[in-house]
């Protein structure tokens, strides 16, 4: 997704777009007079002028230009503002609390004109312009969205809001009522909440909203980021993710980052839920855990729509016990699971055949220590609709679960493994993990090792991939490499890869080597390929798709 992008900064000298009822002003009554490069005396010219014009051709060569040169283009006829616009429009966030010229809270209402395109997607932030006294930003929220809301609500197709105090929800809820029935199909509400705050949203802020039929996908994460007021508890933003999920009547997408729990009996069309309980520390003893119960009743009144569904928990290493419901919902649609926690996720007689009867995919997160997933294994009864298995693991080798992913899941055909290699990683713990897996019958296999700079164990790893099923890719990350250390590697490597797809070894490479080394690999016919990142890239996973 493009980055979110303050136009209001530039837009008054840069863009210089006008509202479409301008067009029928000024000085572009006729297409000889509508650019500036048009020219009756030199053909030449006047070809590349009816090409500048075009608006397909515009396309493209606006489309090539970064954000910061695309704003900075000088717009001379409105075929090349209207393009301009329209491509604004989809690459990046009108800053809306910006465009108000602030000088009394009387002038609120001198608002900087923008294209009609450019207000296709929002965002609502803390920045204001300076001018702007701090007891005047929820009157400029407002006033701003209403003068979007009259100019054209039905343009605007998603909006990000994103505060950092609790006295701007009315003010932006209040401008949203404006807006009346919209065609959003996309907002996003964000923020972790100072501590401390003592303010009091009003009751009536949680008025029903008009209903938004167009609106498919919610983002929701608000939580507090320390203790949260007694006299509020954790529940405090609950009303305000409620209002949109009952006014979008047509919900297809939420992602959920909250300490509370939604009321989903309104989403008939729910397809995909990702929700993430928020934790807070153990010394705040009063701040309520996660609650099983209430996340089976959760997913049970999406039980018939639902298609995916991802379940996470905020601290790193928590734990749960194993807990056995009265009630466990059967997800009769559900076709993909992805459980990143599985260390807390723990429900017994709900992964299995019966409650999850059509599930295809499953993803597991194994990134605390190796006992999680075993346990969490032993949750599972065995499931053989499942064709798809990602696993992310802490580390490749030292481990005693393997076969228990044939027994429980005997007909993956597709499988993605992402793992780290440790230094106590030895040859027989890469062919203990990988061994037992040689049974599935896979047809596609996506392998990533993380090295951490220690490439000795290379050669071994992709020959214990090769002999797996399928068709097969591998990439190998954070290798650290200079002068000739690789070179004894290259034949083994060109041997050893002759089974896959591709072969992506990617690290900080010693000058030189990859210069000397690819066109080896490219003479040979092995599909391996050398990248050189910077040491930026090195820290952390680098996604593989």
């Amino acid at each position: 997704m493009p980055k979110v992008t303050d136009l209001c900064d530039k837009i008054r000298h840069n863009l210089n777009l006008q509202s479409n009822s301008s067009r029928k002003q000024g000085n572009f009554r006729n297409s000889r007079k509508r650019c500036s490069l048009y020219s009756d005396k030199v053909p030449t010219n006047a070809a590349i002028s009816e090409a500048l014009r075009n608006p397909l051709i515009l396309e493209a060569i606006f489309g090539k230009l970064t954000l910061p040169a695309l704003k900075r283009a000088r717009l001379v006829c409105h075929d090349w503002n209207d393009v301009a616009g329209t491509l604004l429009g989809k690459r990046a966030y009108l800053h809306v609390n910006k465009v108000v010229s602030f000088k009394s809270a009387a002038t609120l209402s001198e608002v900087t004109p923008v294209h009609d395109e450019v207000i296709r997607r929002l965002l609502i932030s803390y920045k204001f312009a300076p001018s702007v006294p701090a007891e005047q930003k929820a009157l400029v929220v407002t006033n701003a969205l209403s003068s979007v809301a009259q100019k054209g609500s039905q343009s605007t197709r998603e909006i990000k809001f994103r505060v950092a105090e609790k006295e701007f929800i009315p003010a932006f809820l209040e401008g949203i009522r404006l807006f009346g029935a919209t065609k959003i199909e996309k907002i996003y509400l964000s923020n972790i909440w100072p501590p401390r705050n003592d303010y009091a949203i009003p009751a009536q802020t949680y008025q029903k909203l008009p209903p938004q039929d167009h609106l498919t996908f919610i983002k929701f994460k608000i939580f507090i980021q320390d203790e949260p007021p007694r006299a509020f508890g954790p529940y405090e933003f609950q009303p305000f993710l409620q209002i949109w999920i009952d006014a979008a009547t047509n919900l297809t997408s939420l992602d959920v980052t909250t300490n509370f729990y939604p009321n989903l009996e309104g989403c008939k069309n729910l397809k995909f839920l990702r929700y993430k309980f928020v934790r807070m520390a153990s010394y705040y003893g009063w701040y309520p855990d996660l609650d099983f119960a209430k996340v089976a009743k959760m997913l049970g009144q999406v039980k018939d729509s639902l298609i995916e569904l991802e379940l996470e928990h905020t601290i790193l290493g928590a734990t749960g016990e194993i807990q056995t419901l009265a009630e466990v919902p059967v997800l009769s649609k559900l076709t993909r699971l992805a459980i990143p926690s599985i260390n807390i996720y723990r429900i017994r007689d709900f992964f299995d055949h019966d409650h999850l009867p059509k599930l295809k995919s499953v993803s597991v997160n194994e990134r605390i220590m190796p006992s999680s997933l075993l346990c969490h294994l032993n949750l599972w009864q065995r499931h053989t609709g499942v064709r798809s298995l990602s696993l992310d693991l802490c580390t490749l080798g030292g481990t005693d679960y393997a076969e228990e992913f044939v027994d429980v899941f005997p007909a993956v055909k597709e499988f993605h493994l992402r793992a780290e290699v440790s230094f106590h990683t030895t040859l027989s713990d890469i062919n203990e993990i990988l061994g037992p897996w040689q049974k599935w019958d896979l047809e596609r296999v996506k392998v990533h090792v993380k090295l951490f700079g220690d490439f000795s164990l290379l050669v071994d790893i992709l020959k214990a991939v090769s002999e797996l099923k399928g068709v097969k890719s591998i990439q190998f990350s954070d290798i650290f490499l200079k002068g000739d250390t690789f070179s004894p590697f290259v034949e083994d490597v060109i041997l050893d890869s002759g089974g896959f797809k591709s072969v992506e070894i990617s690290g900080c490479w010693g000058k030189g080597i990859v210069e000397r080394i690819q066109p080896i690999f490219k003479a040979s016919g092995a599909p391996v390929r050398l990248v050189r990142d910077d040491i930026s890239n090195n820290i952390g996973y680098r996604i593989y798709n």
